[in-house]
């Protein structure tokens, strides 16, 4: 959660047509730059940005070197950080090429603005942000001369603070979002692993950092990346986006040098100025930075989202004493730098960071071009009735969840309607455990309501503690056991299936509707209040939420309801036969001519013999082609 100031940010269309060709310079030759130390090194051999600093960035990637990009592109997506001086003139803070984050801030703060502030819309010429992530897939798209490329966005997970975003951005942009385990790379070229078979990658917009991407080229310890990925790219075989060793560019000690780049390449002076920086590696201006720690802002130049860096006018004297030890053991790692708006949420605080606590507020661009006229008295009044284009479009866009749900398509297909969706084998895996936990937590909150009415008997409770294993006593009376199971179920069962039921609903969120997601956590709010019931009736929404997802999706999640069904009939030695063909019915809906046709058969095979060993072995397989593939 992030939060939010609901005054916007004001800007003129008209001056954020010189912000805009000003970052649009400073981004051309940033990515002249990079291709250029990776090439020729026309800039370092003459001596306009030092070598050493170059190669002693901890973002200079060697891998890099002689590599002949599609286009000569590096950074596709780029995040300028801008202030404004006291005169009122904007100036570049630092440039963010990595893997800049924050977009998908810049949107929802303009939906909860249009919500809150409609008014307001209806009445002002404000610049729409909507089509971003249609923007954004051109953009990627772009990168490649291939027609119609496959993309795909890579992340490092659920637990990365960004995460809302990747899965957010891949939503809007109907393209998969996967994990370095979804990927295999195979003869040089980069496959999904997707329940149809291998589908290859042609574009992968990464938010993982370079040092975890390939564990063979970088970090042998990264279990994120994709283990050859580099290979895969040196022989052009996929476009990484922003490519790998970009950093180098966005590293502090070089921010700098950026009007010197502008000047070299494009032959420009900048439209958009530096503050006033301090290069400690410098003896003279280390100096100075030394005497005036209490006056200034310092930070390590390879240092990111607001961490290693020193406010003076805010810090302690043991935090500015502590600092200056840090500072004179390694100059060169520190400098002193004299679409959405990041916002102090503290008062007195100078860190806008989102990781540390910062805030956000939506950023108006309004046309002004007609301000003149818009002074002049009106003539003629609105109609009641009338709803203007913009309130239109605002009023379409909220309801956008009542068409037809987004979803990744394979590419590659004159009409899209033919393109068969792209489910993730992991994504297939995720969906069969919700299933499987939704239909446990059915069961368990009805267990609950037969041992609050008194209707489970001893020799059944004895059953259900020897197959299902709970926690409880079979040698205690009667009173003493279900007051034991109760508290099992209460304590331990039911916040762990919650709890999983959680975590397989965030891992499918590219393919599962935000209307469902936002269902399925009223689950855990109704849970964590004790409120278990309610958490098993609204269940009830969330399955039928499930069930007008795409088919594909909601056969996977029936397959794992069933599944789950079927064991528990087997552990605790009841009919199967119904359950069985049920859960054959969901089979049959599997993609035909491949691995899952076997269930087919181990089905019918246990249909017949209703013995433990073949539910064992349809169990097995199935596992199997979750983990291997088709």
């Amino acid at each position: 959660m992030i939060p939010f100031d609901i005054i916007p940010r004001i800007i003129a269309a008209s001056e954020w047509r010189q912000i805009e060709a000003g970052c649009r310079q400073r981004i051309t030759a940033l990515n002249a730059f990079l291709h250029d130390i990776y090439h020729d090194q026309a800039i370092m051999k003459a001596g306009i940005v030092p070598a050493s600093y170059v190669y002693a960035s901890g973002c200079y990637e060697p891998w890099m070197m002689g590599i002949e990009l599609d286009k000569p592109i590096y950074s596709h997506i780029s995040g300028i950080d801008l202030i404004r001086d006291e005169s009122g003139r904007f100036c570049v803070l630092e440039d963010n090429l990595r893997t800049p984050s924050g977009v998908s801030y810049m949107l929802e703060s303009r939906n909860i603005s249009e919500i809150l502030l409609s008014d307001q819309f209806s009445h002002t010429s404000i610049l729409g942000v909507s089509d971003y992530p249609k923007r954004l897939k051109s953009c990627l798209a772009s990168s490649t001369s291939k027609y119609d490329p496959q993309i795909a966005i890579l992340t490092p997970g659920r637990f990365n603070s960004a995460y809302y975003e990747h899965a957010f951005l891949a939503h809007e942009m109907n393209v998969p979002l996967v994990h370095g385990y979804d990927l295999i790379v195979e003869d040089s070229k980069v496959y999904m692993q997707g329940i149809r078979g291998k589908v290859q990658v042609d574009i992968i917009y990464r938010r993982i950092d370079d040092p975890y991407i390939d564990p063979l080229a970088f970090r042998s310890d990264s279990i994120l990346g994709v283990s050859g990925l580099m290979s895969a790219y040196r022989a052009g075989n996929v476009v990484i986006v922003n490519a790998p060793g970009t950093g180098v560019a966005d590293d502090k000690s070089l921010y700098p040098f950026v009007p010197d780049m502008i000047e070299f390449y494009l032959g420009e002076k900048p439209l958009l100025p530096n503050i006033e920086t301090y290069q400690c590696r410098k003896p003279d201006e280390l100096q100075y930075v030394l005497d005036n720690l209490d006056k200034l802002v310092v930070k390590e130049t390879q240092g990111s989202g607001g961490y290693g860096m020193l406010i003076g006018p805010t810090s302690t004297k043991q935090e500015i004493s502590d600092y200056r030890k840090r500072l004179l053991a390694n100059p060169a790692g520190f400098i002193v730098p004299g679409g959405l708006t990041r916002v102090a949420m503290v008062e007195g605080s100078l860190v806008v960071n989102s990781s540390q606590g910062g805030g956000i507020k939506d950023t108006w661009v309004i046309d002004d071009s007609d301000l003149a006229a818009s002074t002049k008295p009106s003539v003629a009044k609105k109609q009641d009735n009338q709803i203007d284009k913009q309130s239109s479009e605002a009023i379409t866009a909220n309801h956008s969840h009542y068409h037809d749900p987004v979803q990744p398509l394979e590419a590659g297909y004159e009409n899209p309607d033919n393109a068969p969706m792209i489910l993730l084998l992991s994504t297939a895996n995720y969906l069969v455990w919700l299933g499987r936990y939704s239909e446990r937590l059915y069961y368990y909150d009805n267990i609950i309501k037969q041992l609050v009415k008194g209707n489970i008997k001893k020799a059944q409770l004895h059953h259900l503690i020897n197959h299902l294993g709970f926690n409880v006593d079979p040698n205690q009376p009667l009173k003493t056991m279900k007051a034991q199971m109760l508290r099992d179920l209460e304590q331990e069962k039911i916040p762990n299936i919650v709890q999983s039921i959680e975590t397989n609903v965030q891992e499918a969120k590219g393919v599962i509707g935000k209307d469902t997601a936002e269902l399925y956590n009223l689950i855990k709010r109704l849970s964590s209040a004790g409120t278990y019931r309610a958490a098993t009736l609204q269940l009830h929404a969330c399955n039928a939420a499930m069930a007008q997802e795409h088919p594909i999706v909601t056969c996977f999640w029936q397959l794992g309801r069933h599944f789950e069904q079927l064991e528990r009939a087997v552990f605790l030695n009841e009919d199967t036969v119904a359950i069985s063909l049920e859960f054959k019915h969901w089979i049959n809906k599997l993609p035909e001519n491949t691995r899952w046709r076997e269930l087919i058969r181990l089905t019918n095979q246990m249909i017949k013999s209703q013995q433990l060993s073949d539910f064992q072995l349809l169990s097995k397989e199935c596992s199997t082609i979750l983990q291997q593939g088709v």
